[in-house]
């Protein structure tokens, strides 16, 4: 399995120092917004504390990435928009506030998808996220910026948002582990608003064990040591209906589920035919978007003053004006269209569940997106992210090989509860077994 690298560092300023150097080096990834101006003194100051043998927390010294759409005091909170960028964080989002008091250092600020709407990072104040694995395809998105700077070694770990995949899609697209906790509300507290929904906040890293310590952090907990679940007594339920047809994935995926079953894994093919509703589902945050973000934009200050705004000043990419426009014809929840797509969350729930008692299966498991990303535009990833998204479920992606072409290959674990343990055990076993321990 990876190793776990949130280890605190000997020397907090090396560490800032050498991050740094690797965001002005990789600039050209446009995953990066901005640092923070303050790393340095920062790293100072736990650089003494450290002298004096006096560790802040699990994160002492520890540099992370944050999406720009989660507030982080003093400094700028953009969403990767032109028309807010005047816009700075009077203070921290309830993760930040965790993270920092376990001794982490913000380093910089991810660029994203325009608004988190998009499952490719593109933005009209950064430009396209490339991926350093392949620069000439996008990193994925909306978290896309947070995966490409991870990837490419600007810092071990960044936090990102996820409504319909966001996480998950651009650390498939890299190579990382990405999970999306169950959907909690009292978690966004500082965070803007997509989908009041639908949105939830998670880690972007390296491995499961690191996974386990940030959500730990974000969540209030003391961060432990997940347990390693054994795959001969696990039964888990594949959802072959997922698996798209990219020849080089399919290959991966395929080599992945023989691995699993060697490993000693029970693996049960589950059909769910309500999934071909949920292509066919509008989002809720076409229905949600405007009512949120005009809610959020009245508690800045110096930004403007409602969504309508913002497409008056054409200060956002012009190819997100028809979504836009189409949002404001939403001026209010408990619609009928919003009702019927929060009846569509319960009935999707309900027939997870019942799948799963039925099959007697642990979890799902199927790959993270139907197929690879070939360029810089949009690759529509199927129906897969939505599933967690949909149902408050959480899901975590992971690597499970590399294709020919040389992109890596993931998948996705969704738990059958609303408990992020087992689902984090099982994910430390598969790991084992891809890293080939």
């Amino acid at each position: 399995m990876r190793a776990m690298r949130l280890i605190p560092p000997l020397d907090c300023r090396d560490e800032i120092a050498r991050r740094l150097q690797a965001i002005a080096d990789q600039h050209h990834l446009n995953a990066i917004l901005g640092v923070n101006a303050a790393a340095m003194r920062l790293a100072e100051q736990y650089q003494q504390h450290r002298r004096r043998g006096n560790i802040l927390g699990p994160l002492h010294g520890i540099p992370l990435i944050i999406k720009d759409n989660i507030a982080c005091a003093s400094l700028p909170l953009t969403l990767g928009c032109k028309g807010l960028a005047s816009l700075k964080a009077t203070s921290d989002a309830r993760v930040i506030q965790r993270l920092r008091a376990a001794g982490a250092i913000i380093l910089a600020r991810a660029n994203m998808s325009e608004f988190a709407f998009d499952v490719r990072s593109r933005s009209s104040l950064g430009g396209d996220v490339l991926n350093p694995l392949q620069p000439k395809v996008t990193a994925g998105g909306s978290s896309g910026g947070c995966a490409a700077a991870v990837a490419a070694g600007m810092a071990d770990a960044a936090l990102g948002t996820d409504t319909g995949g966001s996480i998950r899609i651009p650390c498939s697209y890299t190579g990382l582990v990405g999970l999306r906790p169950a959907f909690r509300r009292s978690m966004l507290e500082g965070v803007a608003p997509l989908s009041i929904s639908k949105d939830t906040v998670g880690p972007m890293v390296h491995s499961v064990r690191d996974a386990a310590i940030l959500h730990a952090i974000i969540h209030g907990a003391q961060p432990t040591e997940p347990e390693i679940i054994s795959l001969k007594s696990v039964r888990l339920g594949v959802i072959s209906a997922l698996a798209g047809e990219d020849p080089a994935q399919l290959k991966v995926w395929h080599q992945a589920l023989d691995k699993l079953r060697m490993a000693g894994a029970t693996i049960i093919e589950v059909e769910l035919p309500i999934l071909t509703e949920v292509a066919s589902q509008h989002c809720l945050s076409l229905y949600e978007f405007q009512v949120a973000i005009n809610g959020w934009l009245k508690q800045q200050q110096n930004g403007p003053a409602c969504l309508q705004a913002i497409i008056a000043s054409g200060d956002c990419l012009p190819e997100f004006l028809p979504l836009l426009e189409q949002m404001l014809m939403w001026r209010s929840l408990k619609t009928p269209e919003w009702l019927n797509s929060r009846r569509f969350q319960r009935r999707l729930s309900l027939n997870l569940n019942h799948s799963a008692e039925h099959h007697r299966i642990d979890a799902f498991l199927y790959p993270t997106v139907a197929r690879q990303p070939v360029s810089l535009e949009k690759m529509p990833p199927g129906s897969a992210p939505e599933l967690a998204a949909i149902s408050g479920l959480p899901a975590i992606t992971l690597p499970c090989g590399q294709a020919e072409n040389g992109l890596p290959v993931g998948l996705e674990l969704m738990a059958k509860t609303r408990d992020e343990s087992f689902l984090l055990a099982l994910a430390l076993g598969c790991e084992s077994v891809f890293q080939g321990e």
